[in-house]
């Protein structure tokens, strides 16, 4: 007899049984974001159950929530291979694909699946979001409009309506959607961070202020949040409160480019140009290609009286924004504070070339 062959029926029972408990455990990995866990489970299901359609979606859907987006839609593609009425596999899919940037796919992907259950509130939230990306954003707060009207305390679909609402400029519009989900779950940091750039938007800095606070308190490393936060409050004219703020957000962050940035332009407002050209050191180490930190860089390389490094860091600034008529002015400037009346001269005229503003320097 070959050992190989087919197992008696009570075996191919409790095989099968053992391959569902694998993937009601996996899932359940995967709901308390667990996902190298639940990959692992969701590998081990479909070993037991090869043609199980359920175990490669999830399998799909773990390998997304990992970024490892072509691998997620291999795996989705076999689901639906298996099993063509997987409404949540095509839409899945979709979302694989719109990541993926085709987003052209990712929308037939989400009107399969949408087709296969008309009532899918997901899908028509993730075709929303793919219908933004290809700048239809009309068609995509219809889809989104129908996203919450299909399922009123979905936060994604709000917040994915609040998006394409912001995307149009409809800030007021937005900052409703982001108040519904505070409504639904005052707990999502990214809500409230989400309406504290409405009001910022709307020149409401003060209660922008309340609303990156709630933010960070609920995510104290959210350094966007604390960013934005430091933004809000030099637009209030608070540049002490900006940059510490700014520093939150490197603590929490070390390689974000923009608050060392803002940082720099803080700590240059409170007159402390040392330390802002040690902050436009990191950005610029961080992005060589960032002009404005160049420029500001000189400026306060300038302020210090450090002229010959302000015109090597405007230079900079020129090579990467050659138009920035700013930049070539004070690069005049320096110059001639050297005493290099000539190439002063030349930089001035080149900045009123850009910017009549500049004429007669």
């Amino acid at each position: 007899m070959d050992d190989f062959g087919d197992p008696p029926a009570e075996d191919r029972y409790d095989a099968a049984e053992t391959a569902e408990q694998v993937l009601e455990e996996a899932v359940s990995r995967f709901r308390q974001g667990r996902n190298s866990e639940a990959l692992d489970l969701f590998d081990r299901a479909i070993a037991l159950d090869p043609g199980s359609s359920r175990a490669w979606n999830g399998r799909g859907a773990v390998l997304g929530n990992l970024g490892r987006f072509r691998e997620a839609l291999e795996s989705c593609d076999t689901a639906v291979g298996l099993d063509p009425g997987a409404y949540k596999a095509w839409s899945n899919r979709g979302w694989v694909l719109g990541y993926l940037g085709r987003n052209a796919e990712a929308l037939e992907s989400l009107d399969r699946a949408i087709r296969l259950l008309p009532e899918f509130a997901e899908a028509w939230s993730l075709r929303g979001w793919v219908l933004a990306a290809l700048g239809r954003y009309p068609e995509a707060l219809e889809s989104c409009d129908t996203a919450t009207r299909l399922s009123p305390d979905d936060v994604e679909a709000w917040n994915m309506r609040g998006n394409v609402l912001a995307a149009c400029g409809r800030h007021e519009e937005a900052l409703r959607s982001y108040d519904q989900i505070i409504a639904i779950d005052p707990g999502i940091a990214g809500a409230w961070f989400n309406r504290a750039n409405m009001l910022a938007a709307l020149d409401r800095h003060d209660d922008a202020l309340d609303a990156y606070e709630q933010a960070v308190a609920g995510a104290p490393d959210f350094a966007e949040a604390w960013n934005n936060r430091g933004n809000s409050c030099m637009a209030l004219g608070r540049p002490a409160d900006a940059a510490a703020s700014y520093a939150r957000a490197v603590s929490a962050r070390p390689d974000y480019a923009e608050a060392w940035y803002n940082r720099g332009y803080a700590l240059s407002e409170l007159g402390r140009h040392g330390d802002a050209v040690a902050a436009y050191d990191t950005a610029t180490g961080l992005r060589p290609g960032y002009a404005e930190a160049w420029y500001n860089r000189g400026l306060s390389l300038a302020a210090l009286c450090r002229d010959e490094e302000a015109v090597a860091s405007f230079d900079r600034a020129i090579a990467i924004s050659p138009d920035d008529a700013s930049a070539w002015y004070s690069r005049g400037n320096a110059l001639r504070r050297l005493g290099r009346e000539e190439e002063a001269r030349a930089a001035h005229d080149r900045a009123a070339a850009l910017d009549p503003k500049y004429a007669g320097a």
